[in-house]
């Protein structure tokens, strides 16, 4: 049995522009990526391993790597006609998808408003920010929408709480997950800078977990964006697995005994202009890789 092991570009800096140093090529990545022993990618923006649907698949086969899935901003509460080219776009990833056999999922989000990323764990100190019923309405339907086009390409479907989003606290993670019937990405790094633990998330929504995410997390930068209002950047708070704050093997653990088998994705964000170097951040997603399956070993039991 395959294990699906991945990552994703944004470890690399690589966020919706194509942001690589110069020198460097989606390429690289992949080069990195199935050198380490890696089995899949995430896709990335939009066209960065290819300009077309063939073209992304050959480019994966090429390195043998599989396609863990793609992310897909979407913005349900900003009109009409700003979901509308929201959900082309949509269409076409979900092309880029179809395309690549064995696919993860179309992994859907809100788009993140800067306000928010003022005050990632507000709890209830910001009411003002808190969405009425109409917009939990107009959300969760854009969002059911989303996945509805999703899965007419045949495609798995997932929802990733975000952070500098309306769903990224345990409170708004409950109400959209007993809204609608979509399943949901875990991200740990995510669930605890919004405030949530990642194993509670796993006790309370682990049946609807169908794509992971590990990404261990420093929480001062998150408690001092809280304090003093500044924007969160998940890529000040980021750090190699079992580095951070997080109670990383706890959580491996409690997937073992889910008996887990979807795509585990590490993700250990940084910024474009961050001026890593890439030979390090190759050899760190090597070591990463290594803690991964350090920790995975009910994953090479056959089912």
């Amino acid at each position: 049995m395959t294990q699906l092991f991945a990552n994703a570009p944004v470890t690399w800096g690589v966020w919706g522009p194509h942001s690589l140093p110069e020198g460097r090529t989606p390429r690289d990545i992949l080069r990195a990526l199935r050198d380490a022993g890696y089995t899949g990618v995430e896709l990335g923006a939009l066209g960065f391993f290819g300009l077309s649907p063939t073209e992304t698949a050959d480019t994966l086969a090429e390195y043998g790597l599989r396609s863990a899935g793609a992310y897909v901003p979407l913005r349900p509460l900003h009109g009409v006609d700003v979901m509308a080219g929201d959900l082309e776009n949509l269409r076409a990833v979900c092309a880029t998808l179809a395309a690549c056999p064995g696919t993860g999922p179309v992994i859907l989000a809100e788009e993140t408003e800067a306000v928010l990323k003022r005050h990632v764990q507000r709890g209830d100190t910001a009411p003002e920010l808190d969405l009425d019923n109409a917009q939990w309405a107009n959300l969760i339907a854009g969002m059911v929408e989303a996945g509805r086009i999703a899965a007419d390409f045949g495609l798995p479907v997932s929802y990733h709480p975000h952070t500098g989003t309306h769903i990224e606290q345990p409170h708004e993670v409950d109400r959209f997950l007993s809204g609608c019937d979509l399943d949901m990405t875990l991200d740990t790094g995510h669930a605890a800078a919004g405030g949530d633990d990642p194993l509670d998330l796993l006790r309370r929504w682990g049946d609807r977990v169908n794509h992971v995410h590990v990404k261990d997390l420093k929480l001062a930068p998150v408690e001092r964006a809280q304090k003093e209002g500044l924007t969160f950047g998940m890529a000040e708070a980021s750090a190699a697995l079992g580095e951070g704050d997080l109670d990383m093997a706890a959580f491996m653990a409690a997937l073992a005994d889910r008996d887990y088998r979807g795509w585990v994705v590490v993700e250990q964000d940084r910024r474009p202009d961050g001026g890593h170097d890439h030979a390090d951040v190759d050899a760190e997603q090597k070591r990463n890789l290594e803690w991964v399956k350090a920790h995975a070993g009910w994953l090479s039991k056959t089912i």
